[in-house]
Order: structure tokens, then C-alpha cells, then sequence
């Protein structure tokens, strides 16, 4: 019988779930295609039919654990009021198990090649959903700019620099509220949201980098 695409797509999910487990037990950089070949239970010809490098099956797992996050993402976004869309945005907790497990291995590797990759796929990812967020509020009137698309952009790479390691000297607590103080003035004039917008905004990354150090 022969095998459809949907028996295609569930084994390279279950190859992609098995590959992150590797990259966790052994380093990505010490994983070798033959360790995946044969955690896999794959011949090298069979290997290939479903991923041409390591190199690829380290994007397929990326992307596969930011889609499975995402996807519930957009779902959530659609029940909320826009007004609150941006503070949901940045601040929903990963649930997806995958997930957590690629970005904590992220985290724990920060020099890895996976935690450039990942920093690489979750901006191209996350942009655009942030650009749809920034025009609905545009268009109720709740924020008022001319740069909606690139403040977008910025917002993303800015909130990745205060919150991933290695991407920013490491400094006190105090001298990181003050470079979250920076960003969200430099934010506020550009989208001139509601004050009180601004401070909730704040008071949620204040949370986040005081987490961080416990």
C-alpha cells in the first residue's frame, strides 16, 4: 500500500521529536549524522528521503517547536481585546512541551549554534504577527504611528536583547530596568499608547528580568 503524505508528515514529526531529544543529550555541535541515523532507526538513504543535512534537521526542529507555539498563539490573540493583544503577545507562557525543552536548551547553550538559529527563526516568525497586532491597534485609534511595521521589527530584536543571554554584556538588576526604562520611552514615542498601556508594559518586563536572577 502505498504511503501517503500524511504518513510522511507524522514520521518526520516523530524524526523531529527525536532529533531534539539528541541535541539535549548529546550538544548539536556533538551530534553526528550517524548518532540521528541511528536514533532514527533510518539507513543514511533513508535518512536523506526526509532531511539532506544535520543542518536541516536542526531548522526543522526550530521550527517545528516555534509553529507548535505560535499556532496556539494566534489562537489566544483572536479572543482578545486589542488593546491587551500586545501585552498577550510578549507575555504568554510557552505550554507547548517541545517548546519549553528547545528553548531551554537554548538558554543553557547560549554560545550553541541552535541559540542563533532559534534567535534567527523566531524574529522571521514572530514579526509578522507582531506587524498584525500594532495595525489593529492603529486602526482603533489606540495607538498612533507612522511606523507601525518597523517598530514591529525593532520591538522583537529589542526584546530579545533584554532578555536572552549573551546578546548584551551581563549587568545588574538595576542596570537592566534601566535599558528596559530606554526601550519602552523609545517605544511609547513612536506608538503613543495610553499611559497606563505603557506602565503595564513596563511593570511586565520589570517581572520578567526579576525572574530571571531568582
Amino acid at each position: 500500500m502505498p504511503r501517503t503524505n500524511k504518513d510522511f508528515d507524522s514520521r518526520k514529526e516523530q524524526l523531529i521529536q527525536l532529533a531534539l531529544e539528541q541535541f539535549i543529550e548529546k550538544g548539536y555541535e556533538n551530534t553526528t549524522i550517524t548518532d540521528l541515523q541511528k536514533c532514527f532507526g533510518l539507513t543514511k538513504g533513508g535518512l536523506y528521503h526526509y532531511f539532506r543535512s544535520k543542518e536541516e534537521i536542526l531548522d526543522a526542529v526550530i521550527e517545528y517547536g516555534l509553529m507548535q507555539e505560535t499556532k496556539g498563539l494566534i489562537e489566544e490573540l483572536e479572543q482578545i481585546p486589542v488593546e491587551k493583544k500586545l501585552i498577550h503577545f510578549f507575555f504568554s507562557t510557552t505550554t507547548n512541551a517541545f517548546t519549553k525543552n528547545l528553548f531551554k536548551y537554548s538558554k543553557n547553550n547560549s554560545s550553541s549554534i541552535v541559540t542563533y538559529r532559534l534567535r534567527e527563526k523566531t524574529t522571521k516568525i514572530l514579526v509578522p504577527i507582531l506587524k498584525n497586532i500594532m495595525n489593529q491597534n492603529i486602526e482603533s485609534g489606540f495607538y498612533k504611528s507612522k511606523y507601525p511595521d518597523e517598530m514591529s521589527e525593532f520591538s522583537i530584536i529589542l526584546a530579545q536583547a533584554i532578555t536572552e543571554a549573551g546578546m548584551l554584556s551581563e549587568t545588574d538588576l538595576d542596570h537592566k530596568k534601566k535599558r528596559i526604562d530606554a526601550i519602552v520611552d523609545m517605544w511609547s514615542k513612536c506608538m503613543k499608547p495610553p499611559a497606563e498601556h505603557i506602565h503595564e508594559l513596563k511593570m511586565n518586563l520589570y517581572k520578567l528580568i526579576s525572574a530571571e536572577e531568582n
